[in-house]
């Protein structure tokens, strides 16, 4: 239904309550005059009534239905800003395990392989002291665009820490890996410009295959992959570890 009413838009939907009002009225008209007998002259009423309700509501409904419309756009500025990170244009911690839980279940159902990554930013703290934070969130924004720009819009895609991320593709380890190599090197030919310094960085990946029948929980999955992000870090960065 509130589909419906955003497509008619603010000007249809006047006419339509309109239209529905002047029907209404009419009828009830006849309701009230034959029910209590007034005394006015009958061949007129419906006129009466038909010019006053096509005067009056218009003027009414015009003003409820701007009003309506406008609550419509926060909620759904509000339930975007729930749902996506306003930075790197991921979807929220929150909105990723919600999605991810219920595509868990879809995948188990359906014995299905899939793979989980955690993307964390190189030496991020570093970048924040020696730059500002300033220079942080713009590396956010930054490889937001960067990723988005390599893969598209992936369903399964959060920011869930500072700068941690996860991914769940419905794929085998091994492609991937290749599409994180792609990451890897796109992430490494730009960099970031700070007060007239460029800032470049680069990102270390986790990543475990939940295969068939996905025993594992979420959850499980995840820690898995959080423990191939350390062995990425301590071997030196700048690379993607599969446990």
């Amino acid at each position: 239904m509130r589909n419906i009413i955003r497509k008619l838009g603010h000007a249809q939907l006047t006419v339509l309550v309109t239209l529905i009002a002047i029907v209404l009225a009419q009828i009830l008209g006849y309701a009230v005059i034959s029910f209590f007998g007034f005394p006015y002259p009958y061949p007129s009423t419906p006129i009466v009534i038909l010019v006053v309700t096509a005067i009056v509501t218009p003027i009414i409904s015009w003003h409820l239905i701007k009003l309506l419309f406008s609550i419509d756009m926060l909620e759904q500025q509000m339930n975007h800003l729930a749902t996506y990170d306003p930075m790197t244009k991921f979807l929220s911690r929150q909105a990723f395990f919600e999605r991810s839980l219920e595509a868990h279940r879809l995948y188990a159902e359906a014995k299905k392989t899939y793979t989980v990554c955690i993307v964390d930013i190189d030496d991020f703290k570093t970048i924040n002291d020696t730059y500002g934070h300033a220079c942080g969130d713009k590396v956010l924004v930054e490889f937001g665009k960067i990723f988005h720009e390599v893969f598209g819009v992936l369903e399964f895609s959060g920011r869930i820490g500072g700068e941690e991320f996860a991914l769940m593709l419905g794929m085998e380890e091994a492609g991937v890996k290749q599409m994180m190599q792609d990451l890897h090197a796109a992430v490494m030919a730009l960099a970031t410009s700070c007060a007239g310094k460029s800032v470049g960085y680069t990102v270390s990946i986790g990543i475990f295959e939940n295969k068939t029948p996905n025993t594992l929980s979420l959850d499980e999955a995840l820690s898995y992959a959080d423990h191939a992000l350390y062995r990425a870090k301590v071997s030196g960065k700048n690379r993607s570890v599969v446990y």
